[in-house]
């Protein structure tokens, strides 16, 4: 009798353990299905505001040499603005799940060119600190040029924070 006793023990807490690994094992691929749809949202998110930052230096480019009004330049450099702070907020979403020290990194270049972009909507004499900056503007959009967030190499995010440091306001 205490054998069985004894079986019945142990064929219970096995069947306990395989209940719990199924359970356990079902929670685990609910959240990685959840990590993985965030992810591909916060790539998707930073889509149209990395094309667009890509393009800035050559934009601010053609607008100076047409004689662009003021008026023009600023809706333009407070657009580009939005889509660094775009940026920034997406690169935090992908550095928290997927723990990628580029997003990081990439966040922090997005941080100093929105500032860039702030301080010059603020200055009286923007567009002269535009057309000091192109250079390097245009710089920062060749390593961005026809890339999504996720497609940004480690070297490629350090690139555009030693590039966004060197902008001069």
């Amino acid at each position: 009798m205490r054998r069985v006793a004894v079986r019945f023990g142990v064929v219970l807490a096995f069947f306990l353990l395989i209940v719990y690994s199924g359970f356990a094992t079902y929670r685990w691929m609910e959240a990685d299905g959840k990590n993985k749809s965030m992810v591909s949202y916060a790539v998707s998110l930073a889509d149209v505001p990395l094309w667009e930052l890509a393009e800035a230096g050559s934009m601010f480019e053609y607008l100076i040499r047409h004689n662009a009004t003021d008026e023009l330049l600023n809706e333009r450099v407070s657009t580009y603005s939005l889509h660094a702070r775009t940026l920034s907020y997406s690169s935090a979403m992908l550095h928290a799940l997927t723990k990628d020290e580029k997003y990081q990194i990439f966040r922090t270049a997005m941080k100093n060119l929105e500032g860039f972009f702030i301080t010059v909507k603020n200055r009286p004499n923007g567009r002269e600190v535009l057309e000091s900056n192109l250079d390097v503007l245009k710089w920062i959009g060749e390593v961005l040029k026809e890339k999504r967030i996720s497609d940004l190499t480690f070297e490629e995010a350090e690139k555009i924070l030693e590039l966004s440091g060197e902008l001069k306001t």
